[in-house]
């Protein structure tokens, strides 16, 4: 029987190890290797865009000085050098010769020489052309027809930029770099003489040095620059064939998308350079982004094998030696699950295990010891709440004063004061009905007129209250006392600079859609919006802490706010709008279906009368 017994404890220490260990640790694993597999793709990825960005900036940035140098060639000096450009532009070849020597020499002091710069080139409008420092192999004809140089022509006065990935100049140093072309066509302002049609200004890019570095590293893929229309303007590592061929140009977006070319699975990376519009395209095998990852889960995988390996090792030393004095234990709890809290068991075992042993007998003896006290603790209790029922006498009596009160007052024909107990009877047996938090809009305008009453006798008149109630809305039913919070807040704190102003109030109420829009608004001091944001969240300044403890301070609307969103969510929310000095507009929007219909006013105001009557009697 022991042995069954040390059996059912095996199996449920198996299910309890695979259930919390075995099932944990592989959840762990396998969301781990997720997010290793995600953030070593997202570290190639980061990797390759540092040099996208790299190349970016440096095309930007070449694009940027192109134009500024062109522009600065163009208009230095009033436009001398278009003048002497224009010189050129002659048969007579003693002339040309000298002007164009000119040419040079202003070319060289206003360019400052530098290695970048290829070739610029003057293009008449009598179809000749004249060129400073090395000369073109492309034809003219080629020069005048390409898009760049159209752009130019439409857009006078504005440069236009261009590339070139080919050899355009008749010099083998830079026949093979790929060059950006700076075009401007010199409106009548610029060259008044009308002769030229285009200056344009040829320099070499770094940008393609810096791809081919780039590509020589295998977990950057191979890069290429297009245009914004997805044509190839520079391709130095042949990989124009692994770009998709497809009508759909979504991929050139700026970001990361993946696509099949071949049968093989690519990832492209784009970055789009902000000042030109073109694209750098990284293409980069799936492979080669997820090839630190097949390392890294083996490393896992390996260590996963490890560490159950383990947890097998120490589970059977736990089994075989600490499972017969636990069993004891075990023993002891089911007597003392059973009721028998006089069991005592007999430590024995390793030295952990005569501890715990003796921690058992220590617990079931406090055991002992608490039920004794819960007992004691019990009948206080039992004690406070018959206390708390007593308390409950309280607002009864209050309501049977107010009565007596009243009908003394009538009585003896003062008629005032029974209008103010009557008013105050309202307002507290609202205040201490223990059924549910609803009652009809009717019978909320009841209560706050009796409120109004009150609060006019205590400000002598000072402010007037006007109504706007829709047809129908006095019997939809709303929280009950939701108005005079809002409403002691327009007289106390709206009209407290008034002095001997009169102050008003409207107060409107329409259904709207399926809400009850309740909107009271005052011609009072107005708040600003750090005072709504207290006023809502009851966020007290110094002030209205020395006002709480005077007893001044209503926490109602908030109180308000706080009801409106248990009850219907944050689309009830309350809205308060206000301009300091002006205005104060407080809306409320309550489902107009929340309870049904409430019944007749008049059955109402007997039900309220009724309950009245019965409280004062009791």
């Amino acid at each position: 029987m022991k042995a069954d017994k040390r059996t059912g404890l095996k199996q449920a220490y198996y299910q309890s190890f695979f259930a919390l260990i075995v099932v944990p640790i592989l959840t762990v694993i396998l969301v781990s290797v997720g997010i290793i597999r995600a953030t070593l793709s997202e570290s190639s990825v980061d990797r390759i865009r540092q040099a996208q960005d790299n190349l970016a900036s440096t095309l930007g940035k070449e694009v940027k000085d192109v134009s500024l140098r062109l522009s600065h060639f163009v208009y230095v000096n009033n436009n001398e050098i278009v003048r002497t450009a224009v010189k050129t532009d002659t048969h007579n070849f003693s002339e040309r010769y000298h002007y164009t020597g000119v040419l040079t020499e202003a070319f060289n002091y206003a360019m400052v020489p530098v290695q970048d710069i290829i070739s610029a080139v003057f293009y008449m409008k009598d179809g000749t052309s004249t060129c400073l420092k090395d000369d073109m192999i492309l034809g003219d004809g080629e020069i005048r027809s390409s898009e760049w140089y159209q752009q130019a022509m439409a857009d006078p006065n504005m440069v236009k930029i261009g590339y070139y990935d080919i050899g355009i100049v008749a010099s083998g140093r830079k026949a093979h770099t790929f060059t950006i072309v700076a075009a401007l066509a010199p409106g009548r302002e610029v060259d008044r003489d009308g002769a030229i049609e285009m200056v344009s200004l040829f320099v070499s890019s770094e940008v393609e040095k810096l791809m081919k570095k780039y590509n020589q590293a295998p977990f950057l893929g191979t890069t290429l620059l297009l245009d914004s229309q997805g044509r190839v303007l520079l391709d130095s590592d042949n990989g124009q064939k692994l770009l998709p061929q497809t009508e759909d140009f979504g991929w050139l977006e700026q970001g990361q998308s993946w696509q099949r070319v071949d049968g093989k699975r690519y990832a492209y990376i784009v970055t789009v350079e902000p000042v030109t519009g073109c694209r750098f395209v990284s293409i980069v095998p799936a492979r080669v982004l997820s090839r630190n990852f097949s390392l890294a889960a083996a490393a896992v995988l390996a260590v996963t094998v490890i560490l159950f390996f383990l947890f097998y090792r120490f589970s059977s030393y736990f089994l075989k030696n600490i499972i017969g004095p636990v069993h004891e234990v075990v023993v002891g709890m089911k007597q003392v699950e059973e009721g028998g809290l006089e069991v005592h068991v007999t430590p024995e075992g390793q030295e952990e295990l005569q501890t715990m042993v003796h921690s058992f007998n220590h617990m079931v003896r406090q055991l002992r010891t608490l039920i004794r006290e819960n007992e004691e603790h019990q009948k206080k209790k039992l004690k406070a709440e018959i206390r708390a029922l007593q308390s409950q006498i309280n607002p009864h009596f209050l309501v049977n004063s107010l009565s007596s009160i009243r009908f003394i007052a009538q009585v003896s024909h003062y008629e005032s004061i029974g209008r103010m107990a009557e008013a105050l009877m309202k307002i507290l047996s609202c205040s201490f009905r223990s059924n549910a938090g609803f009652y009809s809009f009717g019978e909320e305008l009841e209560v706050l007129d009796g409120f109004i009453y009150l609060m006019k006798i205590r400000h002598s008149d000072g402010f007037e209250i006007f109504y706007e109630i829709e047809e129908g809305c006095r019997d939809l039913r709303v929280p009950r006392l939701i108005l005079q919070p809002i409403v002691e807040n327009s007289i106390v704190h709206g009209f407290a600079e008034l002095e001997d102003e009169i102050g008003h109030i409207w107060l409107r109420a329409r259904r709207q859609e399926s809400f009850l829009v309740i909107e009271v608004e005052d011609d009072g001091q107005g708040m600003t919006e750090e005072e709504i944001r207290r006023i809502l969240t009851d966020e007290e300044t110094v002030t209205e802490q020395a006002q709480t403890a005077q007893g001044r301070k209503s926490i109602g609307v908030s109180n308000v706010n706080s009801r409106l969103i248990l009850n219907f969510g944050e689309s009830s929310r309350m809205v308060i709008e206000s301009e300091p000095g002006r205005y104060t507009r407080t809306i409320l929007r309550i489902p107009s279906g929340q309870g049904g219909t409430a019944p007749g006013k008049k059955a109402e105001k007997d039900r309220m009368q009724k309950e009245m009557e019965q409280e004062a009697g009791t």
